[in-house]
């Protein structure tokens, strides 16, 4: 085996690993026999240790060790770029040890006449490798690139560890031996990991755990890289427009919370210059609570870069005990037996009857935070007028246009102030609690005095859509607020200019999508639930000052 097959490994397992390998030469007996697959051109190849991070799975004796696992594959370009499937085999087996640091990888190589491979884990089908053009003998070779890759957004939570699907590594070698027969043995290289990580360990069950970067960066999706002549990535491109700005780690299949434990979360690396934040969301459906930790870092602390491979630690986060960094948060909702379920009081209120903070749409800081005044002027995504919107812009006589026509979870009002799982609804989300729910309207809400719009679970088919303003509609069955599952929207009305408009007489309350996409020039419009007390809207202008429902999922 050719000395330059191997590059330098840090981790003394991996070192002790190789050193063996390398005096064995191809003698290598391999546990779990298995014939060779006619076509097939077995890879054997070394996942060298660049820290506990590296792994597709941690070896439960020693969690310092790298160790594949079965249904492990990989993809590997041959040196014309295809895209080739390698599927796990076997673990070697060296002096009469099984080293599960070693694995054998069989798959078909199209390509035999090029000694250059660049791998990819785990393998992926749709990715592709542009292999470097104007190659000189004797000078280096250029950087790959490899398009198409995917970092999930949503990640299976994996005690100790990591999702396998997220934990991308890229391996490269220009100087492989070249096929002779069915049975060669290839070195691919050293598989270095894509991604940066964090981590967070809890004493508790949740549902969800959200990675979020404030600045709206691209962390997870689709992407490309460069990689140059060590097998590093040295440039990373979104391969989409709209970044996901989010990761989130769910429970595995066929469990409902995620264990108490230590988890990381793959995330692209790069400056987010924003800050970040943590949410560990647990939702109790018996009290119909969601609790959310949540722990933030701004753009000010200096920890805002995250590196390729590097972990960065989150602590612990103990909802029994006061967490350093951590804050709780409880919101209570309701089921109104539709495709999401409707938070019971209004983002900035601690009570249904609270009119709570007023948001220009896509601004996540209110009135109560500190913004008096509501005009183009001051609004955020423009400059200074409505026909120099600068984002979510349909009509390019209305400024920059993204087509961006629902808002990202960075300028998501709900989502920034309360963490977790909640969001502000869509359009189609109001349009189905109109249609599906009974609406009272009360000018003395629960003995408040307070004016505005009940909206029950409907009890029967007839009673879905309607609306009892003047009492003028007989539902099919009584509805009572101490025996029915219902929201209360309080008539807060809104804010324009500097002025605080129809309270007690308007419900006025912002969706996350834009007004009547279908008609570009009101791209500076965006749908609110509105209701007057006679009369029904769907659509504001941009720059006012609105009350906000959060809703989940």
């Amino acid at each position: 085996m050719k000395k330059n097959q191997f590059k330098s490994y840090r981790g003394m397992a991996a070192m002790c690993a190789m050193l063996t390998l390398a005096s064995c030469g191809n003698d290598i007996e391999l546990t779990d026999a298995q014939s060779p697959v006619k076509g097939a051109y077995k890879v054997t190849f070394t996942a060298s240790q660049e820290s506990s991070a590296t792994r597709t799975a941690i070896d439960a004796d020693d969690n310092t060790k790298v160790i594949w696992q079965p249904g492990d594959a990989i993809t590997v370009f041959d040196g014309g770029g295809t895209n080739c499937t390698f599927e796990f085999a076997r673990y070697a087996k060296i002096g009469g040890e099984t080293v599960k640091t070693i694995g054998e990888f069989v798959g078909t190589i199209t390509n035999t006449e090029k000694k250059r491979y660049v791998s990819l884990y785990p393998a992926n089908p749709q990715a592709g490798a542009q292999e470097p053009d104007g190659i000189i003998p004797g000078f280096p070779i250029p950087d790959y690139y490899l398009t198409g890759l995917v970092l999930p957004e949503e990640q299976v939570a994996t005690p100790g560890g990591f999702d396998p699907q997220a934990a991308i590594m890229i391996a490269r070698n220009d100087d492989a031996d070249g096929i002779e027969d069915e049975t060669k043995d290839l070195t691919l290289g050293e598989f270095k990991h894509v991604c940066a990580f964090v981590k967070v360990t809890t004493t508790e069950p949740y549902d969800k755990i959200t990675f979020t970067a404030n600045g709206g960066e691209n962390i997870a999706g689709e992407f490309r890289v460069t990689v140059n002549t060590e097998g590093l990535v040295t440039g990373m491109f979104s391969g989409s427009q709209s970044p996901v700005s989010e990761v989130s780690l769910v429970p595995a299949a066929g469990e409902t919370k995620i264990a108490a434990g230590t988890y990381l979360i793959a995330i692209l690396p790069g400056e987010l210059s924003g800050g970040f934040t943590m949410s560990c969301t647990s939702v109790d459906e018996e009290n119909s609570e969601v609790t959310t930790m949540v722990r933030s870092y701004s753009d000010e602390i200096g920890e805002n870069v995250f590196s390729r491979h590097n972990v960065v630690n989150m602590g612990t986060v103990a909802e029994s005990a006061t967490a350093a960094g951590w804050t709780r948060t409880t919101h209570e909702y309701v089921d109104l037996g539709l495709n999401v379920k409707w938070a019971t009081c209004n983002v900035g209120a601690t009570a249904p009857t609270e009119y709570g903070d007023y948001f220009a749409w896509g601004e996540t800081e209110g009135y109560n935070s500190g913004k008096t005044a509501f005009f183009w002027s001051t609004y955020k995504w423009c400059e200074g007028s409505y026909e120099k919107l600068t984002k979510y812009n349909t009509n390019s006589s209305k400024g920059i246009v993204d087509d961006k026509t629902v808002l990202e979870l960075t300028d998501d009002a709900a989502r920034r102030n309360w963490g977790g799982i909640w969001r502000m609804p869509t359009a189609a989300e109001f349009e189905e609690l109109k249609s599906g729910c009974y609406w009272v309207w009360t000018n003395n809400y629960n003995d408040s005095n307070v004016k505005g719009l009940i909206v029950y679970k409907a009890k029967s088919d007839y009673d879905k859509g309607k609306k009892n303003i003047r009492g003028n509609v007989t539902p099919t069955a009584s509805y009572n607020i101490n025996n029915d599952n219902h929201i209360f929207l309080p008539a807060g009305g809104y804010r324009k200019e500097s002025n605080c408009l129809g309270v007690g007489e308007m419900c006025d309350y912002w969706g996350a999508s834009l007004g009547d996409i279908e008609d570009s020039d009101m791209t500076h419009y965006a749908y609110n639930m509105f209701f007057n007390g006679s009369s029904w809207c769907c659509s504001g202008s941009r720059e006012v000052g609105e009350p906000v429902r959060a809703v989940f999922p």
